[in-house]
């Protein structure tokens, strides 16, 4: 699979399909450490219209709680309002999925896992026991991570998990309204069983395999990740990050997964899960690859949570930008600022 994977990895990028002017991996410094700061004008980003941006956030948006701008590398934006500070850990909510999918990549490229087209139930078999949906057992690792489970769910008007029950069942035992791989319908529950294939297959949780293989390599100091009544790292969500630190997960994107001399991630994985697989839907309205949102008109692809939490990839650009937002309501607006304010802000 992995074989199949870095072919179709080379002929993207000689294409220049998925990932557009990809950045060199070759870096001056990487930012284990700490973030270097540099003027906007040294990186070719037009300071007076991210001062502008500044102005609207301050005047119309009391929801946003930071905003930071990464380019060729070096900071060049980076404001907190509302008195958040550099150091507070921002909840993060549906970002947490991308980052999930990151550590699938891993695991498969480790061995834990053998195929990402493998059956989800193989690794709850105490569930096989022929009371499961007919249409479940052929839900694979795939169609989780694609949105395409084919589970009867919609989390537009809201949904709440079962208190003090497995979580891991309640997913399991949904029934489907379609065959696995046919329509995407966004799942919070389906992405919280990624969780448990990790677990289940590394013999280790979600948090602790991603400090050992994803947060150390990074500098990135664990922080508060919930978990499931049964003890499963919530796998889709309730992840608390800094918005540096969720700068420098997608920096590890942008530089196609490799860290400081490094492969963190593999570069097959990243571009593979960051090619539009199906048209999306809610709640982005926009394209969707393998648990991240494709902006194809920016050459761009982004992870998103509830409430308007932004990471955002522009390799043609250089290009990462976060936004941290209050989670009380959705704030799709936000998005607007990236689009609107920072990418036209970005010379070539």
């Amino acid at each position: 699979m992995y074989r199949q994977l870095q072919v179709l990895f080379i002929i993207l990028v000689v294409a220049g399909c998925a990932a557009q002017s990809v950045p060199p991996t070759q870096r001056d410094y990487w930012p284990t450490d700490g973030w270097r700061e540099s003027d906007p004008g040294t990186q070719n980003v037009d300071a007076g219209r991210l001062a502008e941006m500044d102005a609207q956030i301050r005047a119309d948006m009391p929801h946003i709680y930071s905003v930071i701008v990464v380019r060729r590398g070096y900071v060049v934006f980076e404001r907190y309002y509302q008195n958040f500070y550099p150091e507070f850990d921002f909840e993060i909510a549906s970002i947490t999925k991308s980052i999930t999918g990151m550590l699938v990549g891993i695991a498969l490229d480790q061995g834990y896992i053998q195929s990402i087209d493998q059956p989800v139930i193989d690794f709850f078999p105490e569930y096989n026991d022929g009371t499961l949906d007919s249409r479940t057992p052929t839900i694979t690792l795939r169609h989780l991570m694609t949105m395409t489970s084919g589970y009867d769910w919609s989390e537009e008007y809201g949904w709440r998990w079962p208190e003090n029950n497995s979580w891991m069942a309640f997913a399991l035992r949904m029934v489907t309204a379609h065959d696995p791989g046919d329509v995407f319908t966004y799942n919070t529950p389906a992405t919280h069983l990624l969780s448990g294939v990790i677990s289940r297959a590394t013999g280790m949780s979600l948090s602790d395999f991603a400090n050992k293989n994803l947060f150390a390599p990074l500098g990135i100091v664990p922080t508060e990740w919930s978990t499931d009544p049964e003890g499963y790292t919530t796998g889709a969500h309730a992840l608390n990050l800094r918005a540096r630190d969720v700068a420098k997960l997608g920096y590890l994107a942008l530089n196609r997964g490799m860290w400081d001399g490094k492969q963190i991630v593999p570069a097959a994985w990243l571009a593979e899960s960051t090619r539009q697989q199906s048209d999306g839907g809610f709640p982005e309205y926009a394209p969707y690859g393998e648990l991240w949102w494709i902006a194809p008109e920016y050459g761009a692809y982004f992870a998103a949570g509830y409430g308007g939490q932004y990471l955002y990839v522009v390799p043609s650009l250089d290009l990462v930008v976060v936004i941290t937002s209050e989670t009380e309501r959705p704030h799709n607006e936000n998005r607007d600022l990236i689009e609107d304010w920072v990418i036209p802000a970005v010379g070539r």
